[in-house]
C-alpha cells in the first residue's frame, strides 16, 4: 500500500513516452539514457503486470454503481451520488479559508498545448464551490466546507518551464498539485522537497508509472492502459494481424511506443524481447497470435501535412491501424490518409480518446464514421454510457456549459480528464475530512489516496492505488481499465467495455527504445 508522501525525483530532461497525448519536440537521447538507468532498476525488481481485467455493473438499493476489475461494488459510489443529489436539492456554497490546489498544464506551445485540461478543471472547481459546498461539507447536516482556489501555471514544453511552474506553485504552499501532462519529470523533485503531494492527471512518462508516492489517477492510466488497450483491441477484438502504428515522435512518445505498443505486439507475435524470453515469466499471451506483423512510423507533432508518413503506413498494407497523439495531430493524420484513399470501413482505425474532438469529427463528416476510440470512460459522449457513470457524464456536460470559460472544451481531448481529476480530489479530500473541514489534513489525504481499492472514480472506472504493487514496475498507476467505442457520425457506441491490456506486458522489462 502506497501511503508515503515521498515523490521520487525524476531526471531533468526525462525523455519517455507520450501515450494519452504524445506531443512535444526536442532531443531524446540523453534524457532517455537517464530515465533508463532509473527505471531499469525498478524493472529488475518487477514481479508482473496485471492480467486482463473485466468489470461489470451492479444495482443496489436503487443506485447503479460501477464495479471495478475483480468485481464488487465500488467503495463510496453511493456517497458520491448522495452528495451530488443533496447539493442538487439544496446547493451549498463553500465558505472559509480556501484550499489551494496547484495545477501545472502545458498551454500555448505548438509542440503541445492542452488548454481544455485547465478550462475543465476551473469549471469543476466552480461546481464544487458553488453547489457541492467545497471540500469537507457535511451534506446530511447541510453544512458547507472550504472553497478550492485553483492556481494554474501554464507551461511551454521545455524542462526550464516545467521547473519554473513547479517553483511558482510550490511557493503558494498548495494542499496538493495536479500535474496534467509533463514530459520531463523535473517538477517532482521540487514538490517532494516541499512535501507537496502530486496527483498525475494523465501519466505519460515511465517515472509517472514507476514512482512510489505518485498517484497517477488518469482514466485508464495514461498511455500504460491506453496503448496496451489499443493493441489488445485491434488484435484480440477486431482480429487484425497486420498492424500499422504511426506514433508521436516526442520525448514521452518514444517510450510509449516502444514499451507499450511495439513490445506488446511482439509479445503476441511470440518474439524474444530485449529482456529475454518472457515465457519464463509465465506470460501465457506470448505467441498467441501466429503471423502477427506490425510497422511503426514516427511522426513529429504540429505538422500541417503528414502524407509521407501516412503513405509509409498504408504501403505496409495493414488490416488495422492504431494511433495516439494530441488531438490536432490525430486529425491531420486522418486527413492525410483519407487523401490517399484510406477508408475506415476497409481498414479499421483505432485512436486513443486523447484524439477525441466531437466538433471536429462532425465537421469532417463521413470520413470519421466507423473510427474506434480506446481509453478511459468517454464522458464527452454520455449516450454511450449507463448508470451512475452516465449521470456523472451528464453532470460534466451541464456544468461545463454553466461554468466553463469555453464550453466547447467539454468535447475536446482532455476536457473530461481535467474535470474528473478535480472531482476525484474533492471526493477523496471530503471523505477524509468526514464532514468537518477543520479535520482536512494533507498527510491523511495522501494516506487515503494510497489506500484506495475498488474505489469509485468520478465518471470513471475504479481507483486502485493500493494495488499498484501487483503491477510492478508500474506501481504508481491507479487505473488501467479502458473501454472501446465506435463513432457512428453522431455519437460513440460502446463496443467493448472495461478491459485492460496490462497482461500483454507481464514479465517484461521496460523498453526505452534504445
Amino acid at each position: 500500500m502506497r501511503l508515503s508522501r515521498r515523490i521520487l525525483a525524476l531526471a531533468t530532461g526525462l525523455a519517455l513516452v507520450g501515450a494519452a497525448c504524445g506531443s512535444s519536440s526536442g532531443s531524446k537521447s540523453a534524457a532517455t539514457s537517464a530515465a533508463g538507468t532509473t527505471a531499469a532498476a525498478a524493472a529488475t525488481t518487477a514481479a508482473s503486470a496485471a492480467t486482463t481485467a473485466k468489470a461489470t455493473t451492479a444495482t443496489t438499493a436503487g443506485a447503479t454503481t460501477t464495479a471495478a476489475a475483480g468485481g464488487g461494488e465500488q467503495t463510496n459510489a453511493k456517497w458520491v451520488a448522495d452528495a451530488e443529489a443533496a447539493a442538487k436539492a439544496k446547493p451549498l456554497k463553500a465558505t472559509g479559508d480556501p484550499v489551494v490546489l496547484g495545477f501545472q498544464n502545458p498551454e500555448g506551445d505548438p509542440a503541445g498545448t492542452f488548454p481544455e485540461y485547465s478550462i475543465a478543471a476551473e469549471a469543476a472547481v466552480k461546481y464544487i464551490n458553488e453547489e457541492l459546498g467545497g471540500i469537507g461539507a457535511d451534506y446530511k447536516a447541510g453544512k458547507p466546507g472550504r472553497p478550492i482556489k485553483l492556481e494554474v501555471c501554464k507551461m511551454a514544453i521545455t524542462p526550464a518551464d516545467s521547473q519554473k511552474c513547479a517553483n511558482e506553485l510550490a511557493a503558494k504552499k498548495p494542499f496538493a498539485v495536479v500535474s496534467s501532462l509533463n514530459f520531463f519529470g523535473n517538477h517532482f523533485a521540487i514538490y517532494k522537497a516541499a512535501n507537496i503531494p502530486v496527483i498525475v492527471g494523465t501519466p505519460i512518462t515511465a517515472l509517472d508509472f514507476t514512482s512510489p508516492g505518485v498517484f497517477a489517477i488518469g482514466g485508464a492510466g495514461g498511455c500504460l492502459g491506453v496503448h496496451t488497450g489499443l493493441v489488445d483491441f485491434v488484435t484480440n477484438t477486431l482480429g487484425k494481424k497486420r498492424i500499422g502504428v504511426p506514433w508521436a515522435d516526442t520525448p514521452p512518445g518514444v517510450f510509449c511506443y516502444h514499451d507499450l505498443e511495439k513490445k506488446p505486439l511482439e509479445v503476441l507475435a511470440g518474439k524474444t524481447l530485449k529482456g529475454g524470453d518472457i515465457k519464463a515469466e509465465g506470460n501465457s499471451l506470448k505467441g498467441s497470435i501466429a503471423g502477427l506483423e506490425h510497422i511503426g512510423v514516427p511522426i513529429k507533432p504540429g505538422q500541417a501535412d503528414v502524407t509521407p508518413q501516412a503513405t509509409q503506413v498504408l504501403d505496409f498494407k495493414p488490416d488495422g491501424i492504431i494511433l495516439s497523439a494530441q488531438g490536432a495531430d490525430c486529425w491531420t493524420y486522418v486527413n492525410s490518409m483519407s487523401k490517399l484513399g484510406w477508408k475506415a470501413t476497409e481498414t479499421p482505425l483505432v485512436l486513443s480518446t486523447a484524439c477525441l474532438d466531437i466538433a471536429k469529427m462532425k465537421e469532417i463528416g463521413d470520413t470519421t464514421k466507423g473510427i474506434y476510440f480506446v481509453g478511459g470512460v468517454a464522458i464527452q459522449s454520455p449516450d454511450a454510457l449507463s448508470g451512475q457513470i452516465k449521470d456523472e457524464a451528464l453532470t460534466f456536460q451541464a456544468k461545463m456549459k454553466q461554468y466553463a470559460s469555453d464550453p466547447a472544451a467539454a468535447g475536446k481531448g482532455f476536457g473530461g480528464a481535467g474535470f474528473t481529476v478535480t472531482m476525484n480530489i474533492w471526493m477523496i479530500a471530503t471523505l477524509q475530512a468526514n464532514g468537518d473541514p477543520a479535520k482536512l489534513d494533507q498527510a491523511a489525504f495522501v494516506k487515503a489516496f494510497g489506500a484506495t481499492s475498488n474505489h469509485h472514480q468520478w465518471a470513471g472506472t475504479g481507483l486502485d492505488c493500493a494495488g499498484g504493487a501487483k503491477n510492478a514496475p508500474y506501481v504508481a498507476v491507479c487505473n488501467s481499465i479502458v473501454t472501446a467505442s465506435q463513432w457512428d457520425g453522431e455519437k460513440l457506441v460502446v463496443k467493448r467495455q472495461n478491459f485492460s491490456g496490462l497482461g500483454l506486458v507481464k514479465g517484461t522489462e521496460l523498453d526505452f527504445g534504445k
